[in-house]
């Protein structure tokens, strides 16, 4: 259900740009407008159509991903590095509940270009021990977990033998 939101809201976002665009070449061509099929060759509305229809059936595919962090110890010892990775990356925590916490970006700029599409959860699954889920958009997930990683390295030194 959620791919099917995250689809529809891209379809609109995309077609709310296409129209802004068609609005811009009309501004400043000094061409009159009648109609939109006018503007267009007979036949190449469709395919303009499937595409943006395309596009927004596999973008949540792309765009979306689900992530692991692999723990070394427990979970709330990685508490502090998540909150403290998350706050440098300009994410709030919006809630907590049984160890799983759910971040949404501090920027409304973010925000607005990813439709509210914006949230990283940290999923703490009790049968799989030492694996924390990580979702949320692909570019900020694999950058959060390996900065997760790195924030809970530098604060937990290991001993040179």
């Amino acid at each position: 259900m959620r791919y099917l939101i995250r689809s529809l809201k891209y379809l609109l976002y995309f077609v709310i740009i296409f129209f802004i665009c068609i609005g811009i070449v009309l501004l400043t061509s000094h061409q009159k407008f009648t109609s939109l099929p006018d503007m267009f060759q007979e036949g190449s509305l469709l395919p303009i159509v499937i595409v943006f229809v395309g596009i927004a059936a596999i973008y949540p595919a792309l765009g979306y991903r689900k992530g692991r962090l692999n723990l070394d110890g427990e979970w709330p010892e990685y508490r502090d590095s998540v909150m403290k990775t998350m706050e440098e990356a300009g994410y709030n925590l919006v809630s907590e509940e049984n160890g799983n916490m759910k971040f949404r970006s501090g920027r409304l700029a973010i925000r607005l270009t990813r439709m509210w599409e914006d949230a990283i959860t940290f999923i703490v699954n009790d049968d799989t021990p030492g694996v924390v889920k990580v979702d949320g958009p692909s570019r900020d997930t694999f950058r959060i977990i390996s900065n997760v990683y790195y924030n809970y390295r530098m604060s937990h030194p290991q001993s040179q033998e």
